[in-house]
């Protein structure tokens, strides 16, 4: 019997395997190349134009930052003697982190009204656009509803105006006005012309002894009501000493991680008065994932980046035998771990951006530098066209302000509220 046919046979199949092998493979790298295209374009991040980052934060790489650790001076020190000096290791660490949004958001009367009262305050709060704002004798209080939903109070002897768009703060120049010198008329004298009664002499001084701090469960009671309102547990606080005040501070962590510039504070002086009070309502929301840079890069560019005022800060130490002051003594930086920092966005957006945050020896709050990839930042104070994150020429808008978000403009002038009486009745369910 001949083989011819099988043989054929056999061949006519292999050839229709070989091809449909080809086509799979070639659709395969195809569909491959199609996802990994794709995936690169929609996995690109926006660039990210920053106006301002938290206080306590080292803010934007310098330029210069790149690779100056270890050259010139001693290890690990600024070149440029700006006083930093690292003891112990610099983890490493994740190679991206995602940006959180803070939105906007309403807040109803009674809320305002309960937060109100936990604050000594007495008469009803105003609609403003943008957020609702009250004046209650010399003290304010604004609750915004534009991105972030900030709050803040304050109690100087003095009315500023509401604060409904965070990244514009207001202040008293004065906190009582010096009063005019009495005018009497000057009989006998040229006519139209006044005279000044003289200033009597003035009184002798009298001092006053400097108040002392209240104790810190004095402060966590006082500071407890508002706390509660804002939906904060007053135990999870901190209390700071500054002065003859204390602070009582929460800080947030968002997804485990710790945030530097998003603290709920509440500030009570020596006499036991709130003076200062101020937070963020808004739930943060995720972003979009960045390229980060290193902690040992972080570091870097710290090294590269000035102390602002810490000369000014610091006091004179006198070295027996010597002229001058001594030197600064550095600040020492035992750790870093990678958080996130509180910023604002040039089209008035409130992220929280990836930053390593470096712990300082004798600090309570670690020193943030922005941990994204300088490929992915825009020019610090430098709006883009589209303002916001932007992806090369075309406008973004991630965190923006615009849109469902409203406008952050300031509404204008205060507008006044007549303080009421006390109120009667306990504030209803919360709602934020």
């Amino acid at each position: 019997m001949s083989t011819l046919r099988h043989v054929s046979a056999r061949s006519r199949w292999l050839s229709i395997g070989a091809a449909a092998v080809v086509a799979v493979v070639v659709l395969a790298v195809i569909v491959v190349g199609s996802v990994v295209g794709g995936e690169k374009v929609a996995t690109r991040p926006p660039v990210l134009h920053l106006t301002s980052v938290a206080a306590g934060s080292a803010g934007l790489p310098a330029p210069s930052a790149a690779g100056i650790s270890n050259k010139g001076g001693a290890a690990d020190r600024s070149p440029g003697g700006s006083g930093w000096r690292l003891e112990g290791r610099l983890p490493g660490g994740p190679s991206s982190g995602g940006v959180n949004i803070l939105p906007a958001g309403t807040a109803t009367r009674a809320f305002v009204s309960a937060l109100a009262r936990a604050l000594g305050m007495s008469g009803e709060p105003q609609h403003l656009t943008g957020g609702w704002y009250l004046v209650s004798g010399t003290t304010e209080l604004s609750v915004s509803e534009l991105t972030g939903r900030h709050w803040t109070f304050s109690n100087h002897g003095c009315i500023a105006g509401p604060v409904l768009d965070p990244a514009n703060g207001t202040g008293c120049a004065v906190a009582t006005s010096v009063p005019p010198l009495p005018v009497t008329s000057n009989a006998g004298a040229a006519p139209g012309s006044i005279s000044v009664n003289p200033t009597p002499a003035a009184a002798p001084p009298v001092t006053v002894a400097p108040a002392l701090p209240v104790p810190q469960n004095v402060a966590r009671r006082l500071a407890g009501p508002v706390l509660q309102a804002v939906g904060v547990n007053p135990d999870a606080g901190r209390v700071d000493t500054e002065g003859d005040g204390r602070s009582v501070v929460f800080s947030p962590e968002v997804a485990g991680s710790t945030v530097v510039g998003l603290e709920t504070r509440v500030s009570v002086d020596g006499h036991g008065q709130i003076v200062d009070a101020s937070g963020w309502l808004a739930t943060p929301t995720q972003g979009p994932a960045y390229p980060l840079i290193s902690a040992r890069q972080a570091y870097d560019q710290l090294l590269a980046q000035p102390q602002p005022m810490r000369g000014a800060m610091a006091p004179c130490r006198i070295i027996p035998g010597t002229s001058g002051c001594a030197p600064t003594p550095d600040r020492v930086v035992t750790g870093a771990t990678l958080g996130l920092t509180q910023a604002y966005s040039t089209d008035r957006g409130v992220l929280l951006v990836p930053a390593w945050l470096f712990q300082v020896r004798g600090e309570t709050t670690p020193v943030a530098v922005v941990a994204v990839e300088p490929a992915f930042l825009g020019v610090l104070n430098q709006p883009s066209a589209g303002g916001g994150l932007t992806t090369g020429t075309e406008p973004g808008s991630i965190g923006s302000a615009s849109g469902t978000n409203g406008s952050t403009m300031n509404p204008g002038p205060p507008t006044r509220v007549e303080p009421g009486g006390p109120a009667t009745a306990q504030a209803t369910k919360l709602a934020r």
